[in-house]
């Protein structure tokens, strides 16, 4: 995207970065049978597994997200699924919390809040998410 001047002053550039996924119910629920807490504690956080009850089609559309999460933030060495939380805020709409590793490859590159979407239906769980990086590294000169 191109620099936007105000007032004759270079302003960044916004870019957007979209990561989507694409999850089956019957994979993670595979999964909870094979490894069960194991799985469980290795992907999703204390307040993951209350909100979803533990059910595999609630978990598989916060494994989707974290997913899409993951591809915006691009940088995803060292990250853990742990350190991606999906919540659902006082409304019921899913939210994104980064900690650790995660929030800092976010930071480092200049990213907002990511947004994120998602939806489940027949056996599969759909995530999309969404940031806008504010551009800082190329500044035009004067």
């Amino acid at each position: 995207m191109d620099r936007i001047r105000d007032s004759g002053h270079s302003m960044p550039s916004l870019t957007p970065r979209i990561g989507c996924d694409l999850a089956e119910v019957s994979a993670v629920s595979e999964s909870l049978n094979v490894f069960g807490e194991r799985y469980l504690s290795r992907v999703y956080t204390a307040a993951e597994r209350d909100q979803s009850g533990e059910t595999a089609e609630r978990l598989a559309v916060r494994f989707a997200a974290k997913e899409a999460v993951l591809k915006v933030l691009r940088n995803t060495s060292g990250i853990t699924f742990q350190q991606i939380e999906i919540v659902n805020d006082s409304y019921g709409a899913p939210q994104v919390h980064l900690t650790k590793t995660a929030r800092k490859v976010a930071d480092d590159q200049r990213l907002g809040p990511i947004a994120i979407s998602v939806s489940h239906e027949r056996g599969f769980a759909l995530a999309t998410a969404i940031a806008i990086s504010n551009d800082l590294e190329h500044p035009e000169g004067d």
